[in-house]
C-alpha cells in the first residue's frame, strides 16, 4: 500500500524522511541485529542524507546499498556513491567495509552480476530474494524510480536482483536493483518534493500502472513522502 506524508517544504520533506531512515535502522537493529538499507541517487536525497548522518549515533551493524548506480567511476559527479560520499559518508563514522557501492566503472552487465551475488551473499533472504529493511527512493517526472524506466524489460525481470539497463536520460548506461528486490523490502520511501513532480505523484497514487513504473511497488509497504507543491 502506498500511503502519502505531506510536508510545508523541501527541507520538512527531507527531515521526515531522515526520521523514516533512522527509525528504520533503528528498529531493524533492535530486532535482528543489523540493518540492511538501500539509497537512491540523483540530487534529491542529499539533504536527508546531511540530516541522516547526526542521527546515527552508532553506525554499527548499518550496511549500505545503492538502488541504482550510473556507469562512471565513483568519483565521477554524476555517480550516485559520491553522492552518497558527500553527504551521508562525510563525517567519516561510517565504516566503508559497511558500505556496499555497484562498481560503475566496470562493464555494466559484470556490475550486475557482481551486485547480485553480494546482495545474495551478505543481506538475509526470504522465499531466495533479499529483504532491505528500508529502501529509499526517488521520483521521476516520468513516473520511473531506481533506473526503472516505462517501457524498460528491466520491469519484467523476476529471476535477478540486479540488471544493466540504458536509461531515457542521461548518463543513459546504469545498472539497477529490479522490482523483485524492492517489493520485498520491510518499508520502501519515495522522497518526491517540488511541483515539478506533482503530475508522478498523482499518477503513482492512480495505482499501479507499468507506464509508471514507481506505482509497480504498491503491493510493498510505501511512503511517498512530498512537500506541499508535489501534492499539488
Amino acid at each position: 500500500m502506498i500511503s502519502l506524508s505531506v510536508q510545508a517544504s523541501p527541507e520538512a520533506a527531507a527531515q521526515a524522511a531522515a526520521l523514516e531512515l533512522a527509525a528504520s535502522v533503528a528498529k531493524a537493529r533492535k530486532e535482528r541485529g543489523a540493518a540492511h538499507v538501500s539509497l537512491a541517487g540523483g540530487r534529491t536525497p542529499r539533504r536527508a542524507y546531511e540530516l541522516l548522518a547526526p542521527m546515527l549515533a552508532d553506525p554499527a551493524d548499518i550496511h549500505w546499498w545503492f538502488g541504482d548506480e550510473r556507469c562512471v567511476p565513483p568519483g565521477d559527479p554524476e555517480s550516485n556513491y559520491r553522492l552518497v560520499a558527500e553527504s551521508l559518508l562525510a563525517t567519516g563514522s561510517i565504516p566503508p567495509v559497511q558500505v556496499h557501492r555497484i562498481r560503475g566503472e566496470d562493464p555494466p552487465a559484470a556490475a550486475a552480476a557482481a551486485y547480485d551475488e553480494e546482495l545474495r551473499h551478505r543481506v538475509p533472504a526470504d522465499g531466495g530474494v533479499p529483504v532491505l529493511d528500508v529502501a529509499l527512493l526517488g521520483l521521476g517526472e516520468d513516473g520511473h524510480t531506481a533506473s526503472l524506466f516505462p517501457g524498460d524489460p528491466a520491469l519484467e525481470v523476476t529471476d535477478r536482483l540486479a540488471v544493466p539497463v540504458v536509461a531515457a536520460k542521461p548518463p543513459p548506461n546504469r545498472i539497477t536493483l529490479t522490482l523483485p528486490v524492492f517489493l520485498a523490502a520491510r518499508k520502501v520511501l519515495i522522497l518526491a518534493p517540488g511541483a515539478g513532480k506533482a503530475d508522478a505523484v498523482r499518477r503513482v497514487l492512480a495505482g499501479p500502472d507499468p507506464a509508471t513504473p514507481a506505482s509497480l511497488l504498491a503491493p510493498a509497504d510505501v511512503t511517498l513522502v512530498v512537500d506541499e507543491a508535489a501534492a499539488g
